[in-house]
């Protein structure tokens, strides 16, 4: 028996306008026109994605504060409200639950969101610990729609749907703000490597109404983003953006078996918290003393594109694994992320990638893979 798989409330636009496929137990578009076309689009102009289908939880009450940091490990407490940060979750043995963003709406009012494949897993974590503090939890996955604006227009869009200039909210800010007639948060936020904001469309329930309350939503985003180039998005370019900005993906850089320090994500984890968060010893054990792998990025020398699960070699021997890789719409060669004990290669070193048997060299780099004067967030405004 197959199970159902989970339908967001744009199921039937992106069936009609795109390539649908089955997705960490959703349909979801993976395209819908050309991948690098809609790339470029978020790397050049503005692409906006439907990312509903991860999963969005509302933690309230005196002690949220309290039971979000014995959960989290980025700094709770330092999170005004209307703030946002990228954070992690952890078990005991400092493996990664999930990586999420949380932010902060209200004095003792959070949003949580997590990946669509751990929502679950990370949902039951949530209940589990909640009996012993004074919060309220509660699943607003299908009440709450949430679609990406990503690109250098992005904020130009944002503010012709919110009748304002939006673009002095900082970044790693969750604002509310009527967008497009909605009231909505606009988080200044994304997964793109580009500017923008990841808007939560509030009180869209899964029925009927909240159906065609979505729909005409995301088609008043296309419909005013098209003097700025705007183009629907689908998880092709979603995971190619995402790895030239060499940002993490769970399943791939993240699982329970790897560490946010092991991950090179040290911006996610804080030590002065009071109260230590589950996995707190061995993550600050590994900061202290070092780790047994850690993460680096390769630029293809040789023609080939890495995959993940591929060996890296170096001196004849394998030394790592790929872990996510692709081509680079913008380099126009393969990058990939990977794993290999720590001391082993530095920047610029030359090691091989075992595509298929053929060993094709590569060199070991930083990321983001692209030029930050010309492409991202913080480019230059020439």
């Amino acid at each position: 028996m197959v199970d159902t798989l989970n339908r967001t409330h744009l199921f039937e636009w992106h069936k009609s306008h795109g390539d649908v496929v089955p997705f960490a137990g959703w349909e979801m578009p993976v395209r819908y026109s050309d991948i690098r076309e809609e790339h470029m689009a978020v790397r050049e102009a503005v692409g906006v994605f439907d990312t509903t289908h991860m999963s969005r939880f509302r933690i309230s009450g005196h002690d949220a504060v309290d039971f979000l940091q014995t959960l989290t490990t980025n700094n709770v407490r330092k999170l005004k409200p209307n703030g946002g940060h990228y954070s992690t979750c952890l078990n005991e043995r400092g493996g990664t639950k999930d990586d999420l963003m949380l932010y902060r709406v209200g004095d003792d009012e959070f949003i949580w969101v997590t990946n669509a494949a751990n929502g679950p897993k990370i949902w039951a974590h949530i209940q589990e610990h909640a009996a012993r503090f004074d919060v309220k939890v509660e699943d607003k996955s299908r009440e709450i729609v949430m679609i990406a604006v990503q690109g250098p227009k992005a904020l130009a869009l944002l503010s012709k749907l919110a009748g304002e200039d939006v673009s002095a909210l900082p970044r790693f800010t969750c604002n509310p703000l009527t967008l497009a007639g909605e009231d909505c948060f606009l988080c200044r936020t994304g997964y793109t490597g580009e500017d923008g904001g990841e808007i939560l469309l509030l009180d869209t329930p899964y029925d009927p109404t909240g159906i065609k309350k979505a729909v005409r939503f995301w088609e008043a985003i296309l419909e005013q983003g098209a003097e700025f180039g705007v183009k629907p998005c689908g998880l092709g370019a979603r995971d190619s953006t995402r790895l030239e900005a060499g940002f993490v993906l769970y399943g791939h850089e993240l699982d329970e078996d790897t560490s946010p320090i092991e991950a090179r994500i040290p911006y996610a984890v804080k030590f002065k918290v009071e109260p230590h968060y589950i996995g707190y010893d061995v993550v600050r054990r590994h900061k202290k003393e070092g780790v047994k792998k850690t993460r680096i990025g390769l630029v293809m020398i040789d023609r080939g594109v890495p995959r993940p699960d591929y060996p890296i070699i170096l001196g004849g021997e394998k030394i790592g694994v790929v872990t996510s890789g692709g081509m680079s719409p913008l380099l126009k060669k393969g990058i990939a992320l990977g794993y290999v004990p720590p001391n082993t290669v530095d920047v610029g070193d030359i090691v091989e990638v075992d595509i298929r048997g053929r060993h094709r060299k590569a060199e070991v780099t930083e990321w983001p893979f692209y030029d930050t004067s010309r492409y991202g967030a913080t480019r230059s405004s020439e």
